[in-house]
């Protein structure tokens, strides 16, 4: 009896995700959007750019461990671009050395991203290697897979359970790794700019893109951090903020500076990185 409950509550487990399919069928309807500038994701290519910059940045303090260089500073780093949509991401990372693979729930976002992919031989030759799959984080954790660095950028706001999907992320980091993660705040002035600016008034997304009540504060994304245990430390948060006069994204150059002046209210677009101990140095150290 008591093995027959086990094994059910093992498979009840296994099943879980925490995929919302109507967001996977909302992104699935704008798939070919990914790459065109005047598009739905024009806003995100802009932020490209500075996604990659603080990526780097971050991981330069490791650069004597991982023997990051400067032409190629993701070289040798086993990477996963969860919930990559188009591409956009994975394949910029690629470029600069990561063995990437980027994944998605949805199958029509892999495939422009794969058709795109075979528009770039440098893709194909290296320096990095790029591996697109139709597949989602629990998946990945139950095929027992691991990665130096797992990226969830612009994803947790999108799916159904968010501390379950940033433990999943979370477990597939290995030890010594690094989990960035980048997301809107839940405040009054990023409702302002993303849903009613954004979508209703100057119209350069659909309506219903975003769900604000989905939207996670920097205070309660840490606090999440800091309850999948010992082994997780909060290394960065910051804010970025878009420049309409220069037309880019600007990664806020103080650590801990998520919004202008630093109140909570203001906050609307950051980043933040989370590092996983590893324990099998920090024994190594102690003898």
């Amino acid at each position: 009896m008591w093995r027959s409950r086990i094994c059910q509550h093992i498979g009840r487990r296994r099943h879980f995700t925490t995929i919302d399919a109507s967001e996977v069928k909302k992104f699935s309807a704008k798939s070919a959007e990914w790459w065109d500038p005047d598009g739905e994701f024009g806003m995100l290519q802009l932020m490209n750019p500075a996604r990659v910059r603080y990526v780097r940045d971050q991981l330069a303090d490791q650069s004597t461990s991982i023997g990051i260089t400067s032409n190629k500073p993701f070289e040798n780093l086993k990477m996963l671009d969860i919930g990559c949509g188009g591409g956009l991401l994975s394949e910029s990372l690629t470029r600069l050395g990561g063995r990437v693979l980027g994944a998605d729930a949805s199958a029509d976002n892999i495939k422009m991203a794969q058709f795109h992919k075979r528009q770039d031989p440098q893709l194909w030759r290296g320096p990095g290697q790029l591996e697109y799959k139709h597949t989602t984080a629990e998946d990945l954790l139950d095929a027992k897979e691991s990665f130096d660095v797992v990226l969830a950028m612009e994803i947790i706001e999108h799916v159904n359970n968010p501390l379950q999907f940033l433990r999943t992320c979370g477990d597939l980091v290995r030890p010594g790794g690094t989990l960035f993660l980048s997301t809107m705040s839940r405040t009054f002035v990023s409702y302002f700019l993303t849903v009613a600016l954004a979508e209703d008034m100057l119209r350069l997304v659909h309506q219903g893109t975003h769900d604000w009540t989905k939207y996670i504060t920097s205070k309660e994304l840490m606090h999440a951090i800091e309850s999948m245990g010992q082994d997780w430390t909060v290394q960065d948060v910051r804010g970025i903020f878009w420049d309409p006069v220069c037309r880019q994204w600007r990664v806020a150059q103080e650590k801990g500076l998520v919004s202008p002046g630093g109140l909570e209210s203001l906050e609307v677009n950051y980043f933040l990185t989370a590092k996983k101990n590893d324990n099998k140095l920090e024994g190594d150290d102690a003898i």
